[in-house]
């Protein structure tokens, strides 16, 4: 089965993929607004059986819910799965892989891949 994993952000958002047991860091997309957004991670999405989005606590979590809306109204099968310290641990892997700082900044494929990975060593 393959999955595509997304840490969704207001302008970045990160793409992991597994298809089997380990998540890797796929990408980053960006956007100007939600509809843009959405329909590039539509294009993306295409191939893959099931779209795993983080889902963040507070405020944040409002917007993801309707962007989560938006995926499964195009007939992608999406879950959610816990992003908690996703990002923490996205940075303490990248240190440990030697990723140097500037590359750091943009750890949204690798929080992609902790959200995506979380998931997979749950089922």
């Amino acid at each position: 089965m393959k999955y595509l994993g997304i840490d969704f952000g207001l302008r970045r958002i990160g793409l992991a993929t597994s298809e089997g047991n380990i998540a890797f860091p796929y990408k980053i997309v960006e956007g100007k607004n939600f509809s843009e957004i959405v329909e590039k991670i539509k294009k993306e999405a295409e191939g893959f059986d099931k779209v795993v989005v983080g889902m963040p606590q507070g405020k944040m979590g409002q917007n993801v819910l309707g962007f989560i809306k938006a995926l499964r109204k195009s007939g992608l099968d999406v879950v959610e799965a816990d992003e908690t310290l996703s990002s923490q641990k996205a940075v303490s892997q990248m240190i440990e892989l030697n990723v140097p700082k500037e590359k750091r900044r943009m750890n949204d494929a690798y929080s992609a891949a902790v959200i995506l990975q979380g998931y997979l060593d749950n089922l």
